[in-house]
């Protein structure tokens, strides 16, 4: 059995690593410097920026050169993100700036993860480089000084954005506070704790190779000890500042008493801070109740008359044709439910029932009622609740074609007395597509108003009598 020793087949292996490799699935040669993705890397210069194989004092100072080459890119990406976030947060723009700063702390994270790697040198391998790095320390790192100088500039775009606003940290971080400033601040926090986690990281592998003591003296000349003060050293102290100032104002009162019987549940004092939230943000939650009813109706009514478009036709303009048919036609308040279905209505409103029939429908009312719809119109534009929103392009939906839908028997509608109208002081309210000033205009994408169905049904009428 043939043994040997001296490690001929690494050596072989070594001299093979420096040399093109022929890749068999592109059929071209690799490390030669010619293909695209080695141009765009600058590969050739890259992975020549480390000490030659000859001139190294220790097998790890290869993991010693990459891992804090790697590390001075990487802190230069955060820096350039950095600087985008100045901008995206001086123009408002808090949801960029968010997910910007979940990138940086993944970078910041990442470095500070690649700190283990050179935990498995040994104190003994490391005394070797430490030899050859002259009075370096990091102190001198251009990446650590251009990340802090980036951070000071990102504290000053904070607080030109809190100015903005009005507010100062602790009124954002109070109870009630503006929940957006709050999650952009709480962001900067955890960006802020990922670099002091970074520092401990390479405070502790200080600690493993070299020790932490005021006797133990980093190349710069300075204890080792100081690195305790400096990995709690935060990048945005305000943020840090205001937690002892929230803490500062907290009271022991408001909480149960370890063993007391919580009925009800809940924090008390959890409660009165819901209700201030409540109190900012109500109208909001107030207007979006107020118009759930209607957009719930619009939709069902679209589900059950919707007419899809046919596969070969011409689709100019790009777009679903029935989206854009949904903001005017299709969100009608449940008042426009067919009359089919109606239950019979007292004689005083016998008159505002046909006004309000679905122009979708466009059935011929009976003679004896035809003036009525015409008249009444108006009215029925006057009584709507919700005053269009400049949907007069869409009124003319062609809803003529749709067959009759067993609309026939409009008798329960109880038109026969044709009583009085007690609507007739209303004023005619003016016809066309800026017709809104009876109501404020509901918010929302599905705010429509019976104005609409009355122009539709109007124009109906009039291609019927043309035809």
């Amino acid at each position: 059995m043939h043994t040997s020793t001296d490690y001929s087949h690494a050596e072989k292996l070594k001299q093979e690593l420096t040399q093109p490799l022929f890749n068999v699935m592109l059929k071209k040669w690799v490390g030669k410097g010619e293909l695209d993705y080695e141009r765009y890397l600058h590969t050739d210069t890259l992975l020549s920026l480390q000490s030659p194989e000859g001139e190294r004092v220790s097998h790890d100072e290869l993991m010693f050169q990459i891992v804090h080459q790697s590390q001075e890119l990487y802190l230069k990406l955060a820096s350039r993100e950095m600087v985008e976030v100045v901008a995206e947060m001086d123009r408002d723009a808090l949801w960029a700036v968010v997910a910007r700063l979940a990138r940086v702390q993944k970078i910041i994270a990442g470095i500070s993860a690649e700190m283990a790697i050179l935990e498995t040198m040994t104190p003994a391998e490391y005394q070797v480089i430490r030899r050859s790095l002259g009075n370096g320390s990091g102190q001198e790192s251009p990446g650590y000084n251009t990340l802090r100088h980036a951070a000071d500039g990102l504290e000053a775009a904070m607080e030109r954005m809190l100015a903005r606003r009005g507010l100062t940290l602790f009124q954002v971080y109070s109870a009630g506070g503006p929940k957006d400033l709050q999650h952009v601040c709480e962001q900067l926090v955890t960006v802020d704790e990922s670099f002091q986690g970074w520092l401990y990281a390479h405070y502790q592998l200080v600690r493993r190779t070299i020790g932490i003591d005021r006797t133990v003296k980093a190349l710069d000349g300075l204890p080792s000890q100081v690195l305790q003060a400096r990995m709690t050293l935060p990048l945005f102290r305000a943020l840090w500042d205001v937690r002892v100032e929230l803490t500062a104002g907290w009271k022991r009162e408001g909480g149960y008493t370890p063993g007391e019987s919580r009925t009800g549940g809940g924090c008390p004092m959890a409660a009165i801070n819901a209700m201030k939230d409540t109190a900012v943000h109500a109208p909001v939650a107030q207007a979006q109740a107020v118009h759930a009813p209607v957009a719930q109706a619009a939709h069902a009514h679209v589900a059950a008359h919707a007419a899809p478009a046919h596969a070969h036709e011409a689709r100019t303009g790009g777009g679903c044709p029935m989206h854009a048919q949904h903001p005017a036609a299709a969100h009608a308040p449940v008042a426009h439910a067919p009359a089919a279905h109606a239950q019979p209505a007292p004689a005083s409103h016998a008159p505002h029932a046909v006004a309000h029939a679905p122009a979708a429908h466009a059935q011929p009312a009976p003679a004896s009622h035809a003036p009525h719809a015409a008249a009444h119109a108006p009215h029925a534009a006057a009584h709507a609740p919700h005053a269009p929103v400049a949907h007069a392009p869409h009124a003319p939906v062609a809803h003529a074609p749709h067959a009759p839908v067993a609309h026939a028997p409009h008798a329960p509608v109880a038109h026969a007395p044709h009583a009085p109208h007690a609507a007739a002081p209303h004023a005619p309210a003016p016809h066309g597509p800026h017709a809104a000033p009876h109501a404020p205009a509901p918010h929302g994408p599905h705010a429509h108003s019976h104005a609409a169905h009355v122009s539709a049904y109007a124009h109906a009428q009039e291609l019927r009598s043309q035809s």
